[in-house]
């Protein structure tokens, strides 16, 4: 890809009208928008880092807790446009209602391995719970099976 590629691919020729709907949908009022990054707290750097993050639109968005010093106003606004991200995030999130809003596919990593599954986190729970029973079904069934072949 070249630069100019990527330069219309940001959006540049509209990037600060961009900005600025990702700052105010994060909370920001235009007086805040005028100010420089060192002179917000802590959790304020955090949704410019996010902001950031959202504005140059990486292939790959690697998130942990994104919520985290967000208000009600500005967690609703990131769940609806991480609905709409077309490209691939990677959540980490306590929040089970943000994630059943953003994901339509879980990737669930477990001794080592990745199992994908179809639909959001709820939808995960349960087949991930169906498959553990199954599994100790066949388990008990075996068992079973052993024990009436030693007799």
């Amino acid at each position: 890809m070249d630069i100019y590629e990527r330069l219309e691919d940001l959006g540049a020729d509209q990037a600060e009208a961009k900005a600025a709907f990702i700052l105010h949908g994060l909370g920001f009022t235009h007086t805040m928008m005028e100010k420089k990054c060192r002179e917000f707290s802590g959790g304020w750097r955090m949704r410019i880092a996010l902001a950031r993050a959202l504005f140059v639109k990486p292939h790959l968005l690697l998130l942990d807790e994104p919520t985290n010093h967000l208000d009600l106003d500005a967690c609703v606004w990131l769940e609806g446009e991480l609905a709409k991200y077309k490209r691939i995030l990677v959540i980490i999130s306590h929040s089970q209602d943000f994630l059943n809003g953003v994901c339509s596919n879980v990737i669930h990593m477990d001794k080592k391995k990745l199992f994908y599954f179809g639909g959001n986190y709820d939808a995960f729970v349960r087949t991930r719970l169906e498959l553990l029973e199954n599994q100790m079904k066949q388990y008990n069934w075996e068992q079973d099976q052993i024990a009436h072949m030693k007799v």
